[in-house]
Order: structure tokens, then sequence, then C-alpha cells
């Protein structure tokens, strides 16, 4: 007898302020995979600045997917994937996100609420500029279908 798999709970969340240029670009990132096929059981939401917010959001989930800006002193439009393990190291740096609250912020009172989900992988992008504006920088636009094919490729 062979047991049915588990259905997924797959949540892509996407992270920023539209209006701040590459700030948005984890806002940019969900909009586009929402315009991907997705496997069953994937959602696409775009959360924009959620902050303390972040606990209601991943709670109840068993993988979530966060795409956002992120301060690491790369090339802009580099991005990297981080497991939340990695996370930890940067917790205490309130650098890791480019929103007041930020990330970190929220990810670390979601772990004290004990709600953190068992998969929770970041996407993080390099910004090149935030400031007043809907347009992402050449090499942040540039480093979107790389990112989204890869995060479909994660699913």
């Amino acid at each position: 007898m062979t047991l049915p798999a588990p259905a997924r709970d797959v949540l892509i969340l996407g992270i920023g302020n539209p209006l701040m240029g590459d700030d948005g670009v984890g806002i940019r990132a969900a909009e586009a995979l929402a315009r991907s096929e997705l496997p069953e059981g994937v959602t696409v939401q775009e959360a924009g600045l959620p902050g303390w917010g972040l606990p209601s959001w991943l709670e109840g989930r068993s993988r979530v997917i966060l795409v956002d800006a992120v301060q690491m002193d790369a090339a802009p439009g580099a991005w990297k994937r981080f497991r939340f393990g990695d996370l930890r190291l940067a917790l205490e740096d309130s650098s890791l996100s480019l929103h007041a609250p930020g990330l970190a912020c929220g990810l670390a009172l979601t772990e004290a609420l004990n709600l953190l989900p068992e998969d929770l992988t970041l996407y993080g992008v390099q910004p090149a500029q935030i400031a007043a504006g809907e347009s992402l920088s050449a090499e942040v636009s540039a480093c979107l279908p790389e990112l989204v094919q890869t995060i479909l490729s994660d699913l």
C-alpha cells in the first residue's frame, strides 16, 4: 500500500516597498512568480513591509520562501539563498533588512513565538538604490529572471 504524498504547503512571500526602487524587488519577484505555472499547494503573496506582523504570515506553514532586498555588501543585483540557520548569524545585525522594524526583528519575534515553519528560506537581493520611485535599477532588474527561475526550481 502506498500512502499519498502529503499536500504541499509552500508560501512564497515577496517583501518590500515597491515605491522605493530596489526595495520592491521582493514584490516584483512575487509578481513574476504569480504569473508562472506553480505546483499545486504553492501560494505566492505580497507582504509589503510585514515587520512585527511577520509571524501571522508564517504561522501554520510548513515551508516558506521569503524574497527581499538585503544588505549583503555585494554587487548590486547579486542574490543569495539563505537558510534559517544562516539567518541566525545575522539576526543580531539590524542591517539585514532595509525595513523598520525589519525582517530580522520579524523573524526573531516569529522564533520567540515558536511559529517558525519547518523550512524557511530567504532569497536576498543586493539593492543598488533605495529611493522614491517604482522602477528597479538595471542591475536588480537584470537579476530577476534568474532569481525567479531558481526559486521555481527550488519548489
